[in-house]
């Protein structure tokens, strides 16, 4: 009885889903059911058709100034640019001796993954036509820190690990 009561401590059923930067790491079935909504049934039948990726996006700002020289007027422009990137982890699916699904274990990216990039406003130091020019070292720079979240994809769709 007690190396069942060890057996029981031991697996982490509750853990949240987290991986290293390599893309190895543990999610535990509860994370899953939390991320998913779904009874310990509902994860025990569907365990097979679930993948994980780790997602991380990253903002990137840029404002300037621009004059109207016949005016003196000032305007601040900016542009925003939006960096996705997605990379799929592969797992093993780790169960108990009755053959329930305790967790996941992440071996490793799988693959290169795939990115986009969405920029918004106006090309960088650009100004309006007509009569403006650019205010020599108005030119600034915001760079945002990438921020990676672990992901349980069903169905076509990524649902967010607790993370805590």
């Amino acid at each position: 009885m007690a190396a069942v009561a060890a057996l029981a401590i031991g697996a982490p059923a509750q853990a949240a889903g987290r991986a290293h930067e390599d893309g190895t790491g543990f999610v535990g079935r509860g994370a899953v059911k939390a991320a998913l909504d779904w009874r310990n049934r509902e994860l025990q039948a569907n365990a097979g058709t679930i993948s994980f990726v780790v997602a991380s996006e990253s903002v990137t700002r840029r404002t300037w100034a621009c004059v109207n020289e016949e005016t003196g007027e000032v305007r601040e422009q900016r542009m925003t640019l939006t960096v996705s990137l997605s990379r799929s982890v592969a797992h093993e699916t780790r169960t108990d001796w009755k053959g329930r699904v305790t967790g996941f274990r992440l071996t490793g990216f799988d693959g290169p993954g795939g990115s986009s990039a969405a920029p918004e406003g106006p090309a960088p130091n650009s100004c309006p036509a007509g009569p403006w020019s650019l205010v020599p070292e108005s030119p600034r720079l915001v760079e945002g820190t990438p921020e990676s979240q672990l992901m349980v994809v069903h169905a076509g769709k990524q649902h967010a690990l607790p993370t805590g």
